[in-house]
């Protein structure tokens, strides 16, 4: 993928640590049970709106901006997404339709509608019955499960740091915090490694072909790589925080995170960064994806295969 598309991927992957890591920072207590029955509840809604925000500052430098607006109806099959990013001197917008069975990709840059044909059946909004369904795939409860059992396992003690309160309406106000040693040394150790290695994972070890045809997104985390720091000594995550607003519905209409992160470049220079994530959830069983009429635009079919984007033929 050239820019945006990787940065959006890395976004959203991002996003979904933040959210995970807060989820699996609580155990067995009220808040992570209303919290979790929340987030399970939520993830089910087949029509909605989501918008989520993402930043990364570094020394109250702004590094990065991204806000996404997700529209979706799994019922119909349809979803569409506009995603703008900043880097604090170029700016960048991507949009994505899936509609009568086809996903469609336009930069902002660009007045060519790209379509994507996904060699085998096969891309990342389609499923093994290639019928161009959106979350129409249920995750393996017992996968599910484990995967629970493992997190409950380590960590252990750290759902006595959720608080939750009553909220107008019916709802419930829900925090959680960790600060310096109250971050387990295994979740410390993997995002630390996470860190040390993300300028290797935006450009997966290499330099992204020219090709449009291999990079049908148009966008190159590249533009990212020589602006995130480049921390190998003493990193460490010194705060993860997060508020959720779940309503009487047991919907979280509103949630944010926070994780504060330290470490020494290797030129010695001292880094604090923020990342920082706001989600909200509207137009529950009201959405209506954004669709595009391709009639007298610019289209062009782009085969895309299994391969991974950036690496060469």
């Amino acid at each position: 993928m050239k820019k945006l598309a990787m940065m959006g991927l890395g976004v959203a992957v991002g996003s979904m640590m933040l959210v995970t890591s807060v989820y699996a920072g609580v155990g067995d207590a009220p808040g992570y049970e209303a919290f979790k029955s929340a987030f399970k509840n939520s993830a089910s809604i087949d029509n909605a709106t989501r918008q989520i925000h993402v930043t990364m500052q570094d020394n109250g430098v702004e590094l990065l901006d991204v806000n996404t607006t997700i529209k979706y109806d799994r019922e119909q099959s349809a979803a569409s997404a506009k995603i703008n990013v900043s880097d604090g001197t170029e700016q960048q917008e991507l949009e994505f339709y899936n509609q009568d069975g086809q996903q469609i990709v336009k930069t902002g840059d660009s007045d060519v509608y790209k379509i994507l044909d996904h060699e085998q059946g096969r891309g990342p909004f389609k499923h093994s019955s290639d019928d161009g369904a959106i979350g129409k795939h249920e995750p393996n409860p017992e996968v599910v499960k484990e995967v629970e059992n493992v997190v409950d396992a380590l960590v252990g003690n750290l759902k006595n740091y959720v608080t939750m309160n009553d909220a107008a309406g019916g709802g419930k106000d829900i925090h959680f915090e960790l600060t310096g040693s109250q971050i387990p040394p295994v979740v410390n150790a993997i995002g630390s490694l996470m860190i040390k290695h993300h300028n290797d994972a935006l450009a997966g070890g290499r330099a992204l072909p020219p090709s449009e045809s291999s990079n049908p997104w148009g966008m190159n985390p590249a533009m990212l790589k020589d602006r995130l720091p480049k921390l190998s000594e003493d990193v460490k995550m010194d705060t993860v925080e997060m508020n959720a607003t779940v309503d009487a519905d047991n919907h979280i209409t509103n949630q944010s995170a926070q994780i504060h992160i330290s470490g020494v470049d290797e030129a010695g220079v001292n880094h604090n960064v923020v990342v920082s994530m706001d989600m909200t959830l509207s137009g529950i069983s009201s959405t209506q994806p954004d669709q595009v009429d391709l009639d007298g635009k610019q289209v062009e079919h782009v085969k895309v295969g299994e391969r991974r984007f950036g690496n060469k033929e």
